[in-house]
Order: structure tokens, then C-alpha cells, then sequence
């Protein structure tokens, strides 16, 4: 759903007449300090108030979990409901009918086809779920007791089956859908003679609920071997449904955080995996369904709790995930312990369960080992430590990781492990980490020189700090300034944005940029919106000098350009009719350097 379907005018009005800061004291207690609230933020753990509302700007940002947005995105996440229904609680909080259809025809239809695919994977679920509950000697019933699944577990994950190619097109249209909005949801397929056949044909299902319970897609496993048939098959993107930003089992989290029984997440690969560690009682435990952690799953995370704890599957693609994934939540410093379990008792936890309990589950999870710790022993087993050759690897191996993911502190430790394996001295590992650390700066400017060398860094700064300046409103002439923005970013994007507003005398803040742009932690329009201005006079000479340098910025960079059509004229005559121009620029640029 796209925010934009509802008209401008709608949500500024909905927005105007609803303050950030009496919308939030609903939910959470707000204290003022200074200009700002600040609250312990609602959307993961914390003990210290990290959670700030800007009333003249009307946006939230918590500075723990990067979550920021304004009025609506505050009622969706509160509320757990989608845009559109943010919209409408506000609306009515504020005595606002809402659009009519007439009005919000485009919205109207976006909804409609959501609502539609919604009620297809809820006639879907049932039907396969009924399917399995009623087969008792089907395929699929008799592998969910081959793996011990009990019917609790079914009714709870809402398993099912497909039993055959054609009942559940059939079973679908008699119920009104059409063969678009079965397409659309991703249940079924087209034939080559334009026959619709059951997508998940034959298969166990599993199906894969969002964060409010909703049934958004499927992963069905096929229980019999065949060469011919991959092991599992998933739904592919839908409008519901984005494999990036979902985690099986996470909506069974969400209820443990409102009851405040979450401090830590367990992540193992499979589906059974998760239901097997459920069915014990270990009910924090989601799964990444054989899939790459992404950012989008690493926030979502962090959303209900700081502590992870790794359990995947122990052959060789699993332990490629467990580096994959530390990476990953390490990024949004997530603390993340690894359980490694023994290939010789049980591949995955599912296996290690029906071996050797929930106690001794239990215990490997208490034993988990710190992240950093299992890279640095696991790491070590590829070298044969007695070679220089392999030594020299490991610890570049080794001192890569301590410097991207531990403090000050932690190195000392982690230091004296890697002492420990190579057997020497540490000081020459310190000396070695500064080294790499230095190293690694000076590569990454390499590698990013159109980004990080001294010019284009100035030039990144200046924009943000500019628009800044106009966001807040303390600058107001901007046409000499759109030299700078004519690149294809989101910085570009945002000027373009404010400056429509200013040429159409448009009135502007800061919570429109969230119904208009996707709004990242610490992403370059993030850095807009959090800018600190210096003091007032460091500002105004700093807006002038940085408005110069911009000026000599666009001259220099006409100049480049007419001498390279200099350089690649065919002719002398071409070449010498560049010369004015060329002088002209020039002095021009040594005028503003002298001013």
C-alpha cells in the first residue's frame, strides 16, 4: 500500500490535528527535557530513556533501535495496524470523515486487492489445515508423526496439506475468488493450457504468519524423496508478502514481549526446528527458513529484544549462515551468542531434542558461546596453526572481526585469545589491529573515492547541512543551489521535494518527509533531520563560506567538463574555440576564492 494513494492535503490536515506529543502520552509516559520528550522506547528494550520526540518537527527517533517516523508511523507500530488504518484512527481521533471512495478511488482499489489476497490465504489455510486433520492416513499426516509433532503443534502453526493439484483451485472459485486474486496471493499456478493448478501441490505446508497473525504465504515440503521435485517450494513476493522482512514463528514473539517474558531470541534454521523447540516449551524461538538474515529481519528483531542466540544447522551450510548472520545483527550491535551443536549427536535442534531432551537443550543454550569467542576457536580449524603461511591468515581473519565488532574492552580479551592459539606476544597482535584498522581505512577511501575523498566528502556535508537549513527554515533562496542536487540520489530527491513546496508557497515540516520517503537509521535524509546546528554565529559564517564552496564546486566541475571536450576535439580550430569559455570559468572561480 503506498501512502501517497490518500491525497496530501487529507493526511496534512489528519496530521495538523494531531500533536505527536499528546498522540504518544497514550501509550508511554513522556518526559520534557529541554526542547524534547523523551520516553524508554516502546519498540525494544531499554532502561534508560533513549525515545525523542521533536514537537516543532512532529517526529519521533529513538536513538537505541534507530526507529523513527512521524504521527502515523508512531499509531502503526503502537497499534500494529497498516497505514491505512493509522489514518483512519487518527481521523477519528481528530473528527475527520474519512476520504470517500470517490475520493480515494486508487487507495480503495490497494486495499481492496489486499483485502482480497488476505481472504484467499485464510480460505487457503483452512483448507489445507482441514485437509490434514481430516486424511489420516495421508503422506503428510504420517511424516508429521515420523517427526513427533503433537496435534497441539498443528493446530497452533496451523499445518496443513495439499493433497493434489486441482481441489483447491476448484474449492477457491466456488468461493467467489477469481483466478487474478488467486494468482496474486501466490497459491496458485498457470498451466500451459491456462488450467489453475494448486502451487504447493502435494506438499506438507507451513504456513508463514506477519507480525499481527496474519497468514501471508506458504513453504510447502514435500515428504516423499523425488528428483524431480525441489524439498521445499515458497511463496514468492506478493503485496502481502516480502521473504526479507519475515521470521517464522515471530509472531508467537510479539505476544511474549506484551506479557514481558522476552529477553532473548533463539533464530534456528527450520520450520520443524522451531516447532519442535515450541513444543518443549522454548517458545522464543523463531526461524530464518533456510534463508540469509537480512537487515530488514535484524530490526525486527532488535524491535523485541537485544539478546540473540544462534542455534542453526551443524553441517557446512549452516555454520556459512552462522557467520552470515552474526554479521548481520552485530551490525545493529545485537548481543549474539552461538550454540554449535555436535554433528555426531544431531544435526539440527529438532534431531537433538528427540535425542537428548529439553534439559540438556536447555543447558547448550545457557553455555552459548559470545559471538566473537566462536569465530576466533571455529575460524582457527581451518589453519594448521604450526605453518607461518596459516598462522599469518588466521589472525588477519581473526583481527578483522575484533576490529569491526568489539570495544575497546572486548579487544583485550578477544586479543588474548588469538594470543592464546598463535602463541605470540600480544603486543605485536595490538600493534597488528591498529595496523589492519589503519589499513582497512585507507582501502575503504580507495574503494569509496567518489564518496569519501576530502572534495566529495565536504560536498555530502554541505548538502546535508543545506537542506537542513531549509527543512528548518533558515534559509529560503535555494535556486542557487540546484547545481549541487542534480545527481540521482535521495538527497537530490529531497531538494527537489522542498523546493516544489517553496515555489508553490506550500507550507512544510519534517513529519511529511515520512509519508513521502523510506526513512532509514542513519541513512543521508535521517542525517538531515538530526542535524545540529552549531551556535549562530559559527552557523552563518559557515553558511556562507559553504554556499562559496559550492559556487567554485559548480564552476569547477563546468570547467572539467569543457576541458574534456577540449581534449577529445578532432580538430585545433574545435580546441581554440573552447579557450574563452575555459578563461571565463576560471576567473570567475579565482574571484570567489579571493572574495
Amino acid at each position: 500500500m503506498t501512502r501517497t494513494s490518500i491525497s496530501h492535503q487529507f493526511l496534512d490536515e489528519v496530521r495538523s490535528k494531531n500533536d505527536i506529543v499528546d498522540v504518544a502520552s497514550k501509550y508511554i509516559t513522556l518526559n520534557k527535557r529541554g526542547a524534547n520528550y523523551w520516553a524508554c522506547c516502546p519498540f525494544h528494550n531499554e532502561k534508560t530513556p533513549s525515545f525523542s520526540i521533536k514537537q516543532d518537527g512532529q517526529f519521533f527517533k529513538c536513538f537505541g533501535c534507530g526507529e523513527s517516523g512521524n504521527v502515523f508511523n508512531l499509531v502503526m507500530k503502537m497499534e500494529n495496524v497498516d497505514f491505512y488504518t493509522a489514518v483512519e484512527i487518527l481521523a477519528k481521533n481528530a473528527g475527520l470523515q474519512m476520504p470517500s471512495e470517490k475520493d480515494n478511488q486508487k487507495m480503495q482499489e490497494l486495499k481492496h486487492k489486499r483485502d482480497r489476497i488476505y481472504q484467499v490465504l485464510k480460505a487457503t489455510t483452512e483448507f489445507y489445515h482441514n485437509n490434514l486433520l481430516n486424511s489420516k492416513n495421508s503422506s503428510q499426516k504420517l511424516y508429521l508423526e515420523k517427526r513427533k509433532i503433537s496435534d497441539e503443534m498443528i493446530e497452533k502453526f496451523q499445518i496443513g496439506a495439499s493433497l493434489n493439484f486441482d481441489e483447491l483451485p476448484r474449492y477457491l472459485k466456488k468461493l467467489g475468488f477469481t483466478p487474478e486474486e488467486m494468482l496474486s496471493a501466490g497459491v496458485v499456478g498457470r498451466g500451459d493450457r491456462d488450467n489453475l493448478y494448486d502451487f504447493y501441490g502435494e506438499r506438507l505446508i507451513f504456513p508463514i504468519f506477519n507480525g499481527f497473525g496474519e497468514v501471508v504465504a506458504y513453504s510447502g515440503r514435500a515428504v516423499a524423496e523425488r528428483e524431480d521435485r525441489a524439498k521445499y517450494k515458497n511463496t514468492p513476493q506478493t503485496l502481502v508478502f516480502n521473504k526479507s522482512e519475515i521470521l517464522f514463528g515471530y509472531n508467537f514473539l510479539r505476544d511474549l514481549k506484551k506479557e514481558h517474558l522476552l529477553d532473548t531470541i533463539i533464530i534456528v534454521e527450520g520450520h520443524i526446528d522451531v516447532i519442535a523447540c515450541h513444543q518443549v516449551g522454548i517458545t522464543n524461538t523463531i526461524g530464518c527458513m533456510g534463508t540469509a538474515l537480512t537487515s530488514q529481519h535484524a530490526r525486527k528483531i532488535k524491535q523485541l529484544a537485544d539478546n540473540v542466540i544462534l542455534c542453526l544447522d551443524a553441517d557446512g551450510a549452516g555454520n556459512l549462515a552462522t557467520y552470515k548472520a552474526i554479521d548481520t545483527l552485530k551490525s545493529l550491535d545485537l548481543n549474539v551468542k552461538v550454540v554449535r551443536l555436535d554433528l555426531n549427536i544431531a544435526k539440527d535442534p529438532d534431531e537433538f531434542l528427540k535425542k537428548r531432551g529439553k534439559e540438556e537443550f536447555l543447558n547448550l543454550l545457557s553455555n552459548a558461546v559470545d559471538c566473537i569467542d566462536f569465530v576466533l576457536k571455529d575460524s582457527a580449524k581451518k589453519y594448521n596453526l604450526e605453518s607461518n603461511s596459516d598462522k599469518n591468515k588466521y589472525i588477519n581473519e581473526a583481527l578483522n572481526y575484533i576490529s569491526k565488532f568489539s570495544s575497546p574492552a572486548e579487544r583485550e580479551i578477544y586479543l588474548a585469545e588469538v594470543q592464546r592459539l598463535v602463541k605470540i606476544p600480544i603486543d605485536a597482535l595490538r600493534k597488528s589491529l591498529m595496523t589492519s584498522e589503519h589499513k582497512e581505512n585507507d582501502e575503504s577511501q580507495i574503494v569509496d573515492s567518489k564518496i569519501d575523498t576530502e572534495s566529495n566528502k565536504y560536498i555530502k556535508d554541505s548538502k546535508i547541512m543545506l537542506l537542513s537549513s531549509i527543512l528548518y527554515k533558515k534559509i529560503k533562496n535555494i535556486d542557487d543551489l540546484s547545481g549541487l542536487f542534480d545527481s540521482d540520489d535521495e538527497l537530490s530527491s529531497l531538494y527537489a521535494f522542498l523546493k516544489e513546496k517553496i515555489d508553490n508557497n506550500s507550507d512544510y515540516n519534517v513529519s511529511m518527509l515520512f509519508d513521502n520517503f523510506d526513512i532509514e537509521d542513519k541513512s543521508l535524509i535521517d542525517q538531515v533531520i538530526n542535524y545540529e546546528f552549531p551556535p549562530e554565529d559559527v552557523y552563518n559564517q559557515y553558511l556562507e563560506d559553504t554556499i562559496k564552496r559550492v559556487k567554485i564546486y559548480e564552476l569547477s566541475k563546468s570547467l572539467d567538463e569543457l576541458k574534456t571536450k577540449m581534449k577529445n576535439s578532432k580538430t585545433v580550430d574545435e580546441q581554440i574555440s573552447y579557450l574563452p569559455k575555459i578563461k571565463e570559468i576560471q576567473e570567475k572561480i579565482n574571484k570567489e576564492k579571493s572574495n
